[in-house]
């Protein structure tokens, strides 16, 4: 039993120093700042030799500007290419300009439109008409139009 103790105590007194020890060295550690400061010309050649870049903040925004006027562009090339799909789409297509007088049916309209190639069948437009409440909506006037056009453009065309 004495012995137990002996070891015991010996264990004890052996951690008690160690952490004493071990404490005042790490307490007593100071960092050496002085030598763990980089200067510019160091932090450039660190940087290039990563393959990174340093920009100044003037140019960093600049680059943002250029950004965002790049989206723009592209924004606005592709409006321009759109537009320009749309006119292509009407290349080869028939354009009559259709004057509807007063008194005119949706038949005499229709008939009209078959016979200038705007649309295919003079009866399937006036029952697109008729089904869909154009037909008592027309309006007088002169109104342009494509064989392009679907039924319901020419519709809402002629209808204001």
């Amino acid at each position: 039993m004495s012995f137990s103790l002996g070891i015991l105590l010996t264990t004890l007194i052996v951690g008690v120093t160690y952490f004493f020890e071990s404490h005042e060295q790490h307490s007593s550690f100071e960092v050496d700042t002085e030598h763990l400061e980089f200067t510019e010309e160091q932090a450039r050649e660190l940087i290039e030799s990563s393959e990174k870049v340093m920009v100044t903040e003037e140019e960093l925004n600049q680059y943002k500007d250029y950004e965002q006027e790049n989206i723009s562009l592209k924004e606005q090339i592709k409006q321009y290419e759109d537009e320009l799909e749309n006119q292509e789409g009407q290349i080869g297509h028939d354009i009559f300009t259709l004057e509807i007088e007063s008194g005119m049916s949706t038949r005499n309209i229709a008939d009209l439109l078959k016979e200038e190639n705007i649309i295919e069948d003079a009866t399937e437009f006036v029952e697109f008409l008729t089904e869909n409440d154009y037909s008592r909506q027309i309006q007088v006037g002169q109104y342009v139009v494509t064989s392009a056009m679907s039924d319901q453009q020419i519709a809402i065309t002629i209808t204001n």
